[in-house]
C-alpha cells in the first residue's frame, strides 16, 4: 500500500454533489463535521490572535503614556496569562486543523485509495492528541478569562486609573471584554465539534481497514460498505 499520486488529483471532487456523495462510508458526515470544526476553531483563532494583539498594545501605550508625565514612571503591565492563552489556543487550533483539513482532502480525492496501517493510526493518534490539548486550551482559557485580570505595577493607584480611563479597551479585566467571552465560547464549540471529529475519523478509519480488500492485479483499492 503507498500514497496516492497528484495527478490522480480531480478538481470536480469539490463539487458539493460529488463531495456529500453516500457511496462511502459516513462521508458525508466526515466531510461536515470536519468542515464545522476547522471554521469555528478559525475564528476562535482570529479573536484569540486579535485578543493577544489588543494586550499587547494596551501595554506599549500605557508604558509610552506612563513616561510622558511627570513624575515618569517605568511600568509594568502583567497579562501574560491571557496572552498564554491566546497562544495555547492558536498552536492547538493549528495543529487540529491540519489534521482534519489534510483528512478532508484525502477523503474527497482519494476516497477509494487504502493507506497504510501506520499512517491510519498516526492520524488517529494525532487527532486525539491535538484535540486533548484544545481541550486544554480552552480550559485554560476559560480560567484565565474568567477569573483573572491584567493589573499594573510601578506606579501608585491612582495613577493606575489615570492609565486606564485613557487606555480602556480592553480592559484589564479580561470577562469585562466581549472579545474574550466570545474566543472563548467558539472554543469550546470547536473542542465539542473536534470530538466529535475525532470519533467519526477513529469510526470510519477502522471502518476502512476491515471491510476492504485489494484487488488483485491492480492498484486500485476498492472500499466495500456494509
Amino acid at each position: 500500500m503507498s500514497f496516492p499520486g497528484l495527478k490522480e488529483m480531480r478538481w470536480d471532487a469539490f463539487k458539493s454533489k460529488n463531495m456529500y456523495s453516500r457511496a462511502y462510508y459516513l462521508r458525508r458526515e466526515r466531510l461536515i463535521v470536519y468542515q464545522i470544526t476547522t471554521n469555528v476553531a478559525g475564528i476562535a483563532q482570529g479573536l484569540a490572535s486579535f485578543s493577544i494583539h489588543k494586550y499587547n498594545t494596551l501595554q506599549t501605550h500605557i508604558q509610552n503614556y506612563a513616561l510622558t508625565l511627570t513624575p515618569a514612571f517605568v511600568v509594568e503591565v502583567h497579562k501574560d496569562d491571557i496572552i498564554t492563552a491566546g497562544i495555547l489556543t492558536l498552536v492547538f487550533g493549528a495543529l487540529m486543523s491540519v489534521v482534519f483539513n489534510i483528512d478532508l482532502l484525502l477523503v474527497v480525492q482519494w476516497p477509494r485509495h487504502i493507506f497504510p496501517k501506520w499512517y491510519n493510526y498516526t492520524r488517529i493518534t494525532l487527532a486525539i492528541i491535538f484535540t486533548a490539548g484544545l481541550l486544554v486550551a480552552a480550559i485554560t482559557s476559560t480560567v484565565i478569562v474568567t477569573t483573572h485580570s491584567a493589573f499594573i505595577t510601578g506606579t501608585p493607584v491612582a495613577m493606575q486609573e489615570q492609565y486606564t480611563d485613557l487606555f480602556s479597551s480592553p480592559p484589564l479585566k479580561y470577562k469585562d471584554w466581549a472579545v474574550n467571552v466570545v474566543y472563548v465560547s467558539l472554543l469550546w464549540v470547536s473542542c465539542l465539534f473536534a470530538m466529535t471529529s475525532t470519533a467519526i475519523m477513529v469510526i470510519s478509519v477502522k471502518h476502512e481497514m476491515k471491510y476492504t480488500h485489494h484487488e488483485t492485479n491492480s492498484d486500485v483499492h476498492i472500499l466495500h460498505d456494509r
